[in-house]
């Protein structure tokens, strides 16, 4: 899928909508995401919970994977919480590791508006 037809598609995503989760770029084998943290997006410790994170992670991947020829979806994936989010801002940027035939290898690197890194994720996407 282009670029522009990714935007259109993930916009139906109705979960990354009720996240509040917003495309900065996509393109081939790399996406940016964008969330401004809300109370919604708080646990009882008053801090971005884990599934929020992980989801942005996740959506920031699929954007980045399925921009191209080939669709993918998840076949592992794997996420470090390094240290709590600060601010009221969070970013995710994927890049490819290895786009081979059938199975594709990203990071993704979760940060902070300070630009800290809050988690890392490795996702592993089978080419459909």
């Amino acid at each position: 899928m282009t670029p522009e037809r990714i935007r259109e598609y993930f916009a139906r995503d109705r979960y990354a909508a009720l996240t509040g989760i917003e495309i900065l770029e996509v393109r081939e084998g790399y996406a940016k995401t964008h969330l401004k943290v809300e109370d919604k997006h708080l646990n009882g410790n008053n801090v971005v919970m884990g599934g929020c994170i992980y989801t942005m992670a996740d959506f920031t991947f699929a954007l980045a994977a399925n921009c191209g020829e080939s669709e993918s979806i998840t076949l592992n994936s794997s996420i470090v919480f390094n240290s709590p989010a600060s601010g009221k801002e969070l970013f995710a940027e994927t890049e490819i590791i290895k786009n081979g035939r059938s199975v594709c290898n990203f990071l993704v690197r979760v940060t902070d508006e300070k630009g800290r890194v809050i988690a890392t994720s490795t996702m592993v996407g089978y080419r459909t």
